[in-house]
């Protein structure tokens, strides 16, 4: 799926300014004085189609994810989701964006997400997440998007599964089964938040 992809014609008329803050932001987003901290990002950096428009002509596909941190602060790691990385694969990564107040949001592997069932998926967990820490700092939440055929019937083993995560590292969870969200008193006890 390219969600929000636009042609290059599309994308010389398109204003990627944002417009001035209205008065009332400043009551909504800092009440108490509090400041709020926003993470803007996609899903990849290696885009060809930004090089002369974003990227700077001629930038080399090796410097893609150097250029992406000057205009981004986080990324929605898709990599991640499709294959497993060696922490030296993602210390490369980390390095170029150092210096930078920036996140890495990386994807839990499909192997474990969407064909492991969440049953003995404790050794592929490990092995992601010895990946991940390597981000130090710029590790911001890890997105486990569950596959759309796992519906909550099959809940048990994703509820163990999340209750083994290390709590030391933030996750979220995207589930995409429509069940999960059709039946008012399965959400209203699985996310009292969500009952709003």
């Amino acid at each position: 799926m390219e969600f929000g992809r636009v042609t290059p014609k599309e994308l010389e008329k398109l204003s990627l300014h944002l417009p001035a803050d209205p008065a009332g932001n400043k009551t909504i987003l800092q009440p108490g004085g509090k400041k709020v901290k926003a993470w803007l990002g996609t899903s990849k950096w290696g885009r060809k189609e930004w090089v002369g428009k974003l990227y700077p002509k001629g930038t080399r596909d090796s410097h893609f994810l150097r250029e992406y941190v000057k205009h981004f602060n986080a990324i929605e790691l898709n990599a991640t989701h499709y294959r497993m990385y060696k922490p030296e694969e993602i210390a490369n990564w980390a390095e170029k964006a150092t210096g930078n107040d920036f996140k890495f949001c990386p994807k839990v592997t499909n192997s474990i997400s969407h064909y492991s069932g969440f049953n003995d998926a404790e050794a592929a967990t490990k092995a992601f997440i010895d990946g991940i820490v390597v981000f130090g700092d710029q590790l911001g939440p890890v997105l486990l998007q569950v596959s759309e055929k796992y519906s909550p019937a099959q809940r048990e083993p994703l509820f163990r599964y999340l209750q083994s995560w290390p709590p030391d590292v933030v996750l979220f969870l995207e589930l995409r089964h429509p069940d999960w969200y059709n039946n008012k008193a399965f959400i209203t006890n699985f996310c009292p938040r969500c009952n709003n």
